[in-house]
């Protein structure tokens, strides 16, 4: 079983800055950006990270106690069953990645934590 991730460099880079423009810690951060990629009816399957040159991640700092939970999103998200390898070190991954980048293109639109954050609200999965 996998219990730990790295992210990309570039998505490292976005990470930081929208944890310290939100004032929230980067673990934080990616579980709101794993909730925006799934918000995202297509699969990340074909969204593949560029490199693994960034920050480490330990599996429960990311999923916690309820790592069952984001487990159970990721494989009906995916429409099929995923060993735990896979849903971890790939498209629990490749979600935090997507997410970060639909996260950071957002707040950079909008500029204001609070209203970024009311907003996130909103997303459901008809895009």
């Amino acid at each position: 079983m996998s219990n730990r991730l790295k992210i990309s460099k570039e998505s490292s880079k976005k990470l930081e800055y929208l944890s310290k423009r939100l004032g929230l810690r980067r673990n934080v951060v990616c579980r709101l950006a794993v909730g925006r990629s799934l918000a995202v009816k297509e699969s990340v399957e074909s969204f593949k990270p560029k490199d693994s040159a960034g920050f480490e991640f330990n599996r429960y700092t990311l999923t916690g106690e309820h790592d069952y939970v984001f487990k159970a999103l990721v494989v009906q998200h995916e429409g099929r069953r995923l060993s735990d390898n896979e849903y971890f070190s790939k498209y629990f991954r490749r979600h935090i990645e997507r997410g970060i980048e639909l996260l950071y293109s957002e707040y950079l639109k909008i500029n204001s934590p609070i209203d970024f954050l009311v907003g996130l609200s909103s997303y459901t999965m008809k895009q």
